[in-house]
């Protein structure tokens, strides 16, 4: 209900040419709580904060474009000359958090010369270092729980000290602070490891890529057909409507090449099939996090602006942002709303849309969506997506 509220102001937004006219708008609407990240801009308020870094593999990529950000708010609008406090956050993935605590102990990395050159560079930011993600992530391996405390603790070395004697090996000792921050991230990593809430999203996640891959490779239909059956399931069965995933994979079903690389790996022949959709699910959720991340930083701190990073040894995520990247976020009432290049206007029609938001099926997809358990309708795409492989 929210986005209805909020639609014709985003809509004039983007009808907009120019930055002023944009502040203009924002002006008019006196939405006094509200904050606009916009990414496309011509020039930033932020100067030039924002460039990303890549090492080989090794990607440092903001969430949008910050080389061209604009943030507008109560702070910003009028105010010709205004100090804007700004925290850079990076989030690491559990690739890159696993590297971090191989190269402390001292063992084998891959492409280590381009792993040190990027850690290097990350430090020497003096950002904000963030591994909740990569807690997250662990959540779809098997825990170790011994092996988890002891790269909870390279990477409390890895923030805490010089980064050249960090990689010297040679044991160090840490202000005690440190050690109770340790404890802090562990006892945090419980949290993480159990948020049902998290937990039932990237399952969700997981489902909707499930559903399109079966369905691509179900023969004697028609790609149309495919599509709207997609659409359907995700709506009528999940009773979720995630627009990013969505999006993207309506895309793969019609065989776009915009999102081929994304799913690249997901092939009917592949190994490890299922772990491979498991890891295009992280790719995508990992940018539902930031947002998430962003809109909590704007609940608790609303006199900062926080700039998220995630540090990645793989393309995915950059592929997903690259495909549908985000034009602007927009933060009101407690809720923060993306708008990407694509969304649900260019992929279902009108009378689509009017069928599916009426008050009763909204009501109604609230009510089921209570008592379905994602991990468990995930096994059983997973089985179905077994006999097909077999035939």
């Amino acid at each position: 209900m929210l986005m209805l509220k909020l639609y014709p102001f985003i809509q004039e937004i983007i009808n907009c040419e120019t930055t002023i006219q944009k502040m203009e708008i924002f002006n008019r609407w006196n939405l006094h709580e509200c904050r606009v990240f916009l990414f496309d801009e011509e020039k930033s308020n932020f100067g030039n904060i924002g460039k990303s870094i890549s090492y080989g593999k090794f990607n440092l990529i903001g969430l949008g474009d910050y080389q061209k950000i604009w943030v507008i708010d109560k702070n910003t609008v009028n105010a010709k000359y205004n100090f804007l406090p700004v925290a850079r956050i990076i989030n690491y993935d559990l690739n890159i958090f696993t590297y971090i605590h191989d190269l402390y102990r001292g063992r084998n990395v891959p492409d280590k010369e381009n792993l040190i050159k990027f850690l290097h560079e990350i430090k020497s930011l003096r950002l904000t270092n963030n591994i909740s993600t990569a807690l997250m992530e662990r959540y779809t391996t098997p825990i170790n729980r011994e092996l988890l405390a002891k790269m909870i603790e390279s990477y409390v070395y890895f923030d805490s000290i010089n980064f050249e004697v960090f990689q010297s090996n040679v044991p160090q000792t840490l202000k005690p602070d440190k050690y109770i921050w340790m404890k802090e991230i562990w006892e945090d990593a419980e949290y993480y490891l159990s948020n049902d809430e998290v937990i039932q999203h990237y399952e969700a996640v997981c489902c909707y890529i499930l559903k399109a891959f079966i369905l691509k490779n179900t023969k004697n239909l028609s790609t149309k057909a495919k599509v709207a059956e997609f659409k359907r399931y995700c709506i009528e069965d999940l009773c979720v409507f995630l627009e990013l995933e969505m999006t993207l994979l309506i895309l793969f079903l019609k065989n776009d090449s915009s999102v081929q690389k994304i799913f690249k790996k997901l092939q009917l022949g592949a190994k490890e099939l299922i772990d491979k959709i498991h890891n295009t699910a992280w790719d995508i959720f990992h940018i539902r996090l930031l947002e998430q991340s962003t809109l909590l930083n704007c609940i608790e701190n609303p006199d900062v602006i926080y700039l998220h990073y995630f540090a990645t040894a793989d393309s995915g995520l950059a592929e997903v942002l690259r495909a549908n990247p985000i034009k602007m976020l927009v933060y009101y009432n407690k809720i923060i709303i993306p708008i990407r290049r694509y969304d649900a206007k260019d992929f279902f029609t009108q009378d689509e849309l009017d069928s599916y938001t009426t008050e009763e099926k909204i009501r109604l997809r609230a009510e089921k969506v209570q008592g379905l358990d994602f991990c468990s309708i995930k096994q059983r795409l997973s089985s179905e997506l077994g006999n097909l492989l077999t035939k």
